[in-house]
């Protein structure tokens, strides 16, 4: 428990403390955080960090020794008359406290105090206010292991998308008839050669099917793969280990020389509202300006309505990438919520605008990493061209 760091940035922000509760192991956020290991309490437990002085513990008289693994001092209550009278000796009327919620349910991530308990701590006076920039600084911001991590995932995830691609040329040039259903066999048993772990397989799809984001090939529904065709695939990967980063890309290819031309100018549009995404954030960090998830979704939707795409747009710009795909970090998402949390220095996350008409589908990923000094670093290939297959 980083008690000092926590504190520090608790007065930058001009905030009184942070509480973390649990009941019956529902609130997921302080289970992880404050390392309780699935030990589930059967009564109101609290946990409360000031800005300055020794945290406090808040337990059942019957459970007093759930959070004996953390630093603190322990006051123990008999009822709710007694809790009411323990809390009201930190949650002081007019105090600004941290809590696990989002005004409005903006950022669903950090949803994870209930409504019922939210309405309690408020009649003590307080102002919660939401932890989710608080909570990126300790489990979005990367480390230096972290993001070699990464890296090497990708090393790995673009051999098995060569290979992939070689055996589509070979079966094809073969007379070999393949489809859908067989790419995904061959992609799941490359995968099994490689020191990766994937939560799913690969997204793809081939021609109008992959202008579904949500499309998985069945025997029954699977398109051949012939010269002319268009394949979109997404992939992600991470490296086995407890400190390990996803490595997360979506690239655009077509089986042969010959590109539908409305496939290449779709194409050309979705990179180029990626470059401008990426000048969007380099100029705002080097600017010292503010920079919000929502705000970075909202100028790319910008750029895609201009050039009369606005109904092809199916999902948010980007997502927090770290030990989960979709890390706990903020997105870029004013499409999907209203993610109003910083793009912290030292958080990485997807860009990956894309456009889906019903026949053509166009989606261009990459991951942006802000180093600690404001760069922005993509450690990877970018894809700058429709890769001929």
């Amino acid at each position: 428990m980083e008690v000092n760091k926590i504190q520090t940035l608790l007065k930058q922000w001009d905030l009184d403390g942070w509480l973390f509760t649990d009941f019956h192991g529902h609130d997921f956020i302080s289970q992880t955080f404050l390392a309780l290991g699935g030990h589930a309490c059967t009564r109101r437990r609290f946990y409360y960090i000031p800005a300055q002085g020794s945290p406090q513990k808040i337990l059942s008289a019957i459970e007093p020794l759930l959070l004996d693994h953390l630093p603190g001092e322990k006051h123990l209550y008999r009822g709710m008359t007694q809790l009411r009278e323990l809390l009201s000796r930190f949650l002081f009327p007019g105090a600004k406290i941290a809590c696990q919620y989002s005004p409005g349910g903006n950022v669903p991530t950090v949803c994870s105090m209930d409504a019922g308990l939210l309405e309690y701590i408020k009649s003590f006076g307080i102002t919660p206010v939401s932890s989710a920039d608080l909570l990126q600084h300790f489990g979005a911001v990367l480390t230096q292991g972290q993001i070699e991590s990464h890296r090497q995932a990708g090393v790995i995830i673009h051999r098995i998308l060569e290979r992939t691609f070689a055996w589509i040329r070979e079966s094809i040039d073969g007379g070999r008839q393949i489809d859908e259903w067989l790419l995904k066999k061959e992609m799941d048993r490359l995968i099994d050669q490689e020191p990766i772990y994937m939560d799913s397989s690969p997204f793809f799809g081939v021609d109008e099917h992959g202008s579904d984001p949500g499309y998985e090939p069945t025997p029954d529904t699977a398109k051949v793969i012939q010269n002319g065709s268009r394949l979109i695939i997404d992939i992600a990967g991470i490296l086995p280990g407890d400190d390990t980063i996803y490595y997360d890309i979506s690239w655009c290819m077509n089986v042969g020389a010959e590109i539908d031309p409305e496939y290449n100018r779709l194409f050309h549009i979705v990179h180029d509202v990626r470059c401008q995404i990426l000048d969007y954030i380099r100029f705002r960090l080097s600017q010292n300006l503010s920079l919000r998830g929502c705000d970075v979704d909202a100028f790319a939707q910008s750029l895609l309505r201009a050039q009369g795409l606005g109904s092809c747009i199916m999902h948010r710009t980007g997502h927090s990438i770290g030990h989960e795909c979709h890390g706990i970090g903020a997105n870029l998402d004013d499409y999907e919520t209203h993610d109003d949390r910083q793009l912290l220095p030292g958080t990485m996350f997807s860009v990956e605008p894309g456009v889906y008409t019903g026949e053509y589908g166009v989606r261009l990923e990459f991951d942006v990493h802000i180093t600690p000094d404001r760069q922005v670093n993509i450690y990877g290939p970018i894809q700058d061209q429709i890769l001929i297959i």
